[in-house]
């Protein structure tokens, strides 16, 4: 898989720090995830961030992945994602076969089996372009799009978040059953 997208905008905590600087184990939240896409094999991990949380970037930038600046507040976690699509619009050309992941940032329990499984199911179906991972029934994180939704979904009314436009794709989403 090519890229792979984690918003982080506007994540803060009350604990004196942003909640992706968090210690868990030995490194921090952050660094958990970004740790899994990079052993899942993604090739460009992008952390996108608001200035108010800055500190993150060093984080992110030492842990293999680019850094994204979300110069004014977004209108939520798609807001966010757009930004982020952008910005990698602008350095890689994705092509419309491309896989992008959106993986939320603040999901450290994220496995990198998962996310193969994604990209597993993404190769062997390609009559399907989104691909999520669903646990006892309930779809979860991350999605898998195909470049290709990258137009449609700027197009989608503003007022709705990426979930309302994976429903609206049902005829093009696989759900893939995973362990956790």
């Amino acid at each position: 898989m090519k890229f792979a997208i984690l918003p982080a905008a506007g994540k803060s905590s009350r604990m004196g720090r942003p909640k992706l600087a968090l210690p868990l184990g030995e490194c921090t939240v952050l660094e958990h995830v970004i740790a899994a896409l990079r052993q899942a094999e993604v090739e460009h991990i992008l952390v996108v961030i608001g200035r108010h949380v800055a500190e993150l970037a060093a984080l992110a930038e030492s842990a293999g992945a680019y850094v994204c600046f979300v110069e004014t507040p977004s209108t939520g976690m798609r807001g966010t994602v757009e930004h982020g699509l952008r910005w990698l619009e602008e350095r890689f050309q994705p092509r419309p076969e491309d896989a992008w992941l959106l993986a939320p940032a603040d999901h450290p329990a994220l496995e990198a089996a998962i996310v193969l499984q994604l990209e597993s199911a993404y190769n062997t179906y390609p009559q399907f372009s989104i691909v999520l991972p669903t646990y006892r029934g309930r779809r979860g994180h991350p999605t898998l799009f195909a470049w290709k939704h990258v137009v449609p979904i700027r197009a989608y009314p503003p007022e709705l978040g990426l979930n309302a436009y994976v429903r609206q794709h049902a005829t093009q989403t696989l759900e893939v059953p995973v362990h956790s």
